[in-house]
């Protein structure tokens, strides 16, 4: 009776220490950790924001602007999705744009989806971004100078699967709709 026993805690603390391990494994202690860790390339971090509990990285590579999802979980971060890749060096074009339903591992619906659209922004007149989503508010887009040019993203409460409206709002306080 005495070994079933020993042998059954022996059986659980091996159990529980190689969970531990493989769970460590996808898991980090610091941000940045996940990020380097994630095996997905990236040459400069360009910006960080908070977003329904997860962190948002906007992120280059070469010349392409991507956007990533890193979870906060009870042992540390660990990379849960990314996704994009606009170009910063485009032709002819004023302000690019690109949505993303960035998926969390764990869950229930599609509003727990992160969602956003983000692009870059050519035109320097360029001062302020609206976005419309379909059944929303109009809001700001969120407007960062990166080392590369200007890039802009907007949240959006539910998955995007289509360009929403937009009015650029020039330095002459002149408004224009539309993407083009």
């Amino acid at each position: 009776m005495r070994s079933k026993i020993i042998f059954s805690i022996i059986a659980v603390i091996l159990l529980v220490s190689v969970l531990s391990v493989v769970y460590y494994k996808t898991n980090y202690k610091i941000l940045d950790e996940a990020i380097s860790e994630s095996n997905v390339p990236i040459d400069e971090i360009f910006h960080t924001t908070d977003y329904k509990g997860y962190t948002i990285i906007f992120y280059g590579n070469d010349d392409t602007l991507s956007v990533g999802l890193i979870e906060k979980t009870p042992l540390g971060y660990r990379w849960g999705f990314g996704a994009g890749s606009k170009m910063f060096n485009e032709d002819n074009q004023i302000l690019t744009r690109m949505f993303s339903n960035l998926q969390p591992r764990e869950i229930k619906a599609d509003d727990e989806l992160v969602s956003l659209t983000f692009g870059v922004i050519y035109e320097d007149a360029i001062e302020k971004i609206k976005i419309k989503y379909k059944d929303q508010s109009i809001a700001d887009a969120t407007i960062i100078e990166t080392n590369k040019g200007r890039i802009w993203y907007c949240f959006s409460s539910t998955p995007v699967n289509y360009d929403p409206d937009v009015t650029r709002i020039y330095k002459n306080g002149t408004e224009i709709l539309g993407w083009y």
